[in-house]
């Protein structure tokens, strides 16, 4: 489970987050939702300590013990959570399976194992990555470069993963086959997946939870069936829709 109790956040005079309280249960696909400016992003940079704890408290549940990100230490943080942020940038030249190995580092430390080739190996095949696996960084197009980015933060083999807009980028048939295998995660491997989308129906269609966010704050959580509604996305977006209902998830449709 993520525990955040009154977590707010700053940047000068600027309040970016005010008095979050989650409680996120674990084995689970966990969508954020919102508006640009809500606040998702910075939830998540605070929650993987890429930016500091001002107030609140974040913790992550492991084996019954609550591993708070302030008194943490890095190594144990790093085999805790794994995070992908929409700006990531690799540098160096690099090869594919060579940026799947450094999401092992926190095991190896430099010294990869039988067990870290053979978890890059697991990943380059169930990710459909073998044509790309010696290219070079620098040749991959920008979705090829989304799904490798993806897969080395899988390969962290954490039991919490926080993805910011891993669809962008991505093509229908690999936004697709990657939720698919976030829900094999959750359900298959017990892990934790929270993950930042813009695309509602990926939401509806795949999340076990959803939180959604406006101006800094948490407006809703619950079953996309529950919260996700004709009068919530007026509310969130100020959009008119027409949600449907296909095999008990919501689906939106533009309202012409």
């Amino acid at each position: 489970m993520i525990t955040i109790n009154n977590l707010s956040h700053h940047i000068g005079k600027q309040h970016i987050l005010h008095d979050i309280d989650l409680s996120l249960p674990p084995s689970q696909v966990i969508a954020l939702i919102g508006p640009n400016g809500a606040g998702k992003s910075t939830l998540f940079s605070v929650m993987a300590r890429l930016q500091p704890l001002q107030s609140g408290q974040v913790s992550f549940s492991v084996d019954n013990e609550a591993r708070d990100i302030v008194s943490c230490d890095a190594r144990t943080l790093a085999t805790t959570v794994a995070m992908l942020s929409q700006d990531n940038q690799v540098q160096g030249r690099l090869r594919v399976h060579e940026l799947l190995m450094f999401g092992r580092y926190p095991y190896h430390q430099g010294k990869p194992t039988t067990t870290d080739v053979q978890k890059v190996a697991e990943i380059i095949e169930r990710f459909e990555l073998a044509p790309l696996a010696d290219r070079f960084l620098s040749t991959l197009s920008g979705g090829q470069r989304q799904r490798v980015l993806i897969a080395m933060i899988v390969c962290q083999d954490t039991p919490y993963l926080l993805l910011d807009e891993p669809l962008n980028n991505l093509d229908m048939y690999h936004a697709g086959r990657l939720m698919r295998e976030l829900r094999k995660l959750s359900q298959v491997e017990q892990k934790t997946v929270v993950i930042v989308l813009h695309d509602i129906n990926q939401a509806a269609q795949f999340a076990d939870t959803v939180v959604m966010m406006k101006e800094g704050t948490v407006t809703a959580v619950g079953r996309p069936a529950d919260v996700i509604t004709q009068e919530t996305m007026k509310e969130l977006y100020n959009v008119d829709v027409t949600v449907l209902n296909h095999q008990g998830r919501p689906v939106i449709v533009d309202t012409v």
